[in-house]
């Protein structure tokens, strides 16, 4: 299984202000960022688009992604989702008014998209991957994936605060190999983090105590403006087999 985080900031930089993971080419976690790859090719072999939930920098660069890769004719990207994650798309951004409505202008025969409802626990088989969405505690109804190849599992909380569905259905999965896990404030605000759904440094070491310790932590969405202190805090916790996210390196399980 191959994974990116793609960039969303200056090659060269670890800042990371959107959200998209890319596994295997064909299948998003999120749109925050696979609108602006400079390649439109990876932007075609994009096939299956999933939405953990509705927040900006989960979305910011979808319309414009699915734009980017239409062709007129019957074949168009799967828009995966929530039943309210989708009915909010189609409200507030795909509206004729924020951007043209997609969900209405499409058909059988010239479809911009065409959606699918994730339920709770239910998997799907998208792209020779088994993913399987659990609700995770955040602000907004959320779900995190389970993405599964037959060899490798991999875990995407997506936003997350203390939660324990994952954890509990990941414990019975021998083949998990890492999860991408968030760590979006420093303990100065964990008030924060714990109002809005987020883990910070205090929470992120109790959440990683729930993993099995070879399982790789790869700590993700680290608010920018405090992401050095984020980095500085976790370090010293001396955690086993936790590392920084690097955007736009594949990863290999």
């Amino acid at each position: 299984m191959r994974i990116e985080l793609l960039p969303s900031s200056i090659p060269s930089s670890d800042r990371q202000f959107l959200v998209s993971f890319v596994v295997n080419d064909t299948v998003a976690i999120d749109a925050g960022s696979i609108g602006l790859l400079a390649d439109l090719d990876r932007q075609r072999a994009i096939r299956h688009v999933f939405i953990t939930h509705e927040h900006l920098d989960h979305i910011a660069s979808l319309a414009i992604f699915l734009e980017n890769v239409y062709e007129p004719g019957p074949d168009c990207v799967e828009l995966l989702a929530a039943p309210d994650v989708l009915s909010f798309l189609h409200s507030d951004v795909f509206n004729g008014r924020v951007w043209p409505d997609f969900f209405e202008l499409s058909s059988a025969e010239n479809a911009f998209l065409k959606t699918t409802v994730l339920e709770p626990f239910v998997p799907v088989l998208r792209g020779g991957l088994t993913i399987t969405p659990v609700p995770v505690s955040h602000g907004v109804e959320t779900l995190g994936l389970i993405v599964d190849d037959g060899r490798s599992a991999v875990a995407f909380p997506s936003d997350t605060g203390p939660t324990e569905d994952l954890w509990c259905h990941l414990a019975a999965l021998p083949h998990l190999k890492a999860a991408f896990l968030e760590a979006s404030f420093p303990a100065s605000l964990s008030e924060l983090a714990a109002l809005t759904g987020h883990l910070c440094t205090r929470t992120f070491p109790l959440e990683v105590a729930k993993l099995p310790t070879a399982v790789r932590k790869i700590v993700v969405h680290r608010k920018v403006r405090y992401a050095a202190e984020i980095a500085a805090e976790l370090a010293a916790l001396r955690l086993d087999n936790v590392e920084l996210v690097r955007p736009g390196y594949v990863y290999e399980f």
